[in-house]
């Protein structure tokens, strides 16, 4: 698969599993990830306050991993654990941990009234990181992410997506029922299938790639 310049998401599957032979690990390929998302955010944020929406899978690993990131550069990072609690992947769970150590304890936002409870009294950031779902996600969102991606969309602030705005399916680039907006998308190694289709530009808006660590002839 070599100069490919869309892959899908079996395309991407394959990567990663080819990077792991190759000796990178997923945690490599996470920290990486997170470490390219928080050097996008420093430029987009300036010195303002930052949001994180972050989920229990790997994607979610991403923006924890960006979060402690941020932490250590001295900004002002709020971060929210979103969705009913389900068993994290190894390597998220091991990120969510080392938040932990820094006395960061994600909130959490489970149920349609956290949503309300949470918009109700967030301080507006400068910059909000959408590390909700990654390329994973099919079929139609549940009625508790309609409602959050309508909140996030309705700050007037500039968000950034990771790899891929959540909601969005990455082969067919159509929203799941609803999306993010994001400002920009740093899409990690490639773009997405789904990029090409006229439909996912609304939500995609300024897309940048970030080389985290797939090997060159995967």
């Amino acid at each position: 698969m070599k100069d490919l310049t869309r892959v899908t998401v079996a395309q991407m599957r394959q990567m990663e599993e080819a990077a792991v032979k190759n000796g990178i690990s997923v945690a490599t390929l996470m920290e990486n990830a997170g470490k390219a998302v928080a050097e996008e955010a420093l430029s987009m944020a300036g010195k303002g306050s930052i949001v994180v929406f972050a989920g229990y899978g790997n994607n979610g690993g991403d923006g924890l991993v960006t979060a402690r990131y941020l932490l250590k550069s001295g900004y002002q990072v709020k971060v929210f654990l979103v969705g009913k609690p389900k068993q994290m992947s190894a390597h998220t769970q091991a990120n969510y941990q080392a938040l932990r150590a820094l006395a960061r304890m994600p909130e959490t936002i489970t149920t349609l009234e956290d949503i309300e409870t949470i918009f109700d009294t967030l301080v507006q950031p400068d910059l909000i990181i959408d590390a909700i779902f990654g390329i994973g996600i099919k079929g139609v969102l549940e009625d508790f992410y309609l409602r959050l991606f309508e909140k996030i969309n309705a700050q007037d602030v500039p968000i950034l997506a990771v790899d891929i705005p959540s909601g969005l399916d990455a082969d067919s680039g159509e929203p799941l029922g609803a999306a993010i907006k994001a400002a920009k998308t740093l899409a990690f190694g490639y773009l997405k299938a789904g990029f090409k289709n006229p439909k996912a530009g609304r939500y995609m808006g300024e897309v940048v790639i970030a080389a985290i660590g797939f090997p060159k002839d995967a």
